[in-house]
């Protein structure tokens, strides 16, 4: 079990970096409301999606993270009473 919570941790946290890194080709996305010249419509959906996918990929790293960490005191603890 926690073989594979580790391998779920560096998995998403290679994700997330990968997505990052896609967003870095995105960084010139205006807000809606900006008045300057109409940016590609493409860019700014392509943009959100990948914010997102950010956002649920940074909290699978956070839950396996946690997960992790409680699982390896619990076994700490378990070994100390033994």
């Amino acid at each position: 079990m926690l073989r594979r919570l580790i391998y779920l941790l560096l998995t998403s946290a290679a994700f997330y970096f990968g997505i990052t890194l896609m967003l870095r080709f995105f960084a010139d996305i205006l807000p809606l409301a900006s008045t300057e010249e109409p940016q590609s419509i493409w860019r700014f959906e392509m943009t959100f999606v990948l914010t997102a996918v950010q956002w649920i990929t940074l909290a699978v790293v956070a839950i396996t993270a946690l997960a992790t960490t409680v699982l390896l005191c619990d076994n700490a603890r378990r070994s100390e009473w033994r």
